[in-house]
């Protein structure tokens, strides 16, 4: 695992994951907005859009650097539609009439994302938490989702974005820097395969894929296995030892890593 880098998600981040799953489902547009703090303790505060951006947040430009819409009220919102990212330990102190207490005024379709992947969110217990706070917040629904499970991600916020009103969705997966050592194995790309496209950084942005004309390779020292980029590898070049496994067992191999 390569050392944090302030302003920059690590190789592996769950919150990388959870962005390109508000951003697919979010679709672009005027009145459609992603905004708030996908950062941690370590690396710092991020706008969303960070996270994806090869260099992070020093890097990123001032036209993705979308603001928390401003100047609108319950029954006329800012926004179409705003997906607020917020960091657990955020929700977890949030007061009913701070920053988050007008969630409803943002946006017509309003959905709290939240970041759960600090060490003191592992649990079920941590996560009801959360959700209490979430549901004290105004938010009408809450639903848990591992980012890394794309399609299943993808969709959850599909449905939550259907509707008018405010729902949370809580990305559920350990801290890159919690699984440490215990990663699971990092995944491996057929240079000889690969055409070079840039689409598994384009999209994604990890610093563990580098271009290494005419092809990309994998930094193994950095990778965590999360297994991101095999999802956006448009000729499936990109290979990973848990091809065979289910969403389920390639969450719980991370969850163990980070409790171990």
């Amino acid at each position: 695992m390569r050392k944090v880098e302030r302003g920059v998600a690590c190789a592996g981040c769950p919150h990388r994951a959870a962005y390109i799953a508000c951003k697919e489902a979010l679709g672009r547009g005027a009145g459609r907005v992603i905004c708030g703090d996908a950062g941690c303790t370590a690396v710092g505060p991020m706008h969303p859009a960070a996270t994806t951006c090869p260099g992070g947040e020093d890097a990123l430009l001032e036209r993705y650097r979308a603001a928390v819409p401003a100047g609108g009220t319950a029954e006329e919102p800012a926004v179409e539609a705003c997906v607020h990212f917020v960091r657990d330990t955020q929700l977890a102190e949030a007061a009913d009439d701070g920053p988050l207490g007008s969630l409803a005024a943002e946006g017509t379709a309003t959905v709290l994302a939240v970041m759960a992947s600090s060490r003191s969110f592992l649990t079920r217990e941590s996560l009801e938490r959360l959700a209490g706070r979430a549901t004290a917040l105004g938010a009408t629904s809450v639903a848990v989702v591992d980012p890394l499970d794309t399609v299943a991600a993808a969709n959850t916020m599909s449905e939550a974005l259907d509707a008018p009103g405010v729902r949370a969705v809580i990305f559920a997966s350990p801290c890159a820097q919690l699984v440490g050592r215990d990663a699971p194995a990092p995944v491996d790309i057929d240079r000889y395969a690969c055409v070079g496209c840039h689409r598994c950084k384009q999209i994604t942005g990890c610093p563990a894929l580098v271009f290494a004309p005419p092809a990309y390779r994998v930094d193994a020292d950095a990778c965590s296995g999360c297994d991101l980029c095999c999802a956006y590898c448009r000729t499936h070049v990109i290979y990973s030892p848990r091809t065979r496994y289910t969403a389920q067992q390639r969450s719980a191999e991370r969850y163990d890593a980070a409790r171990g």
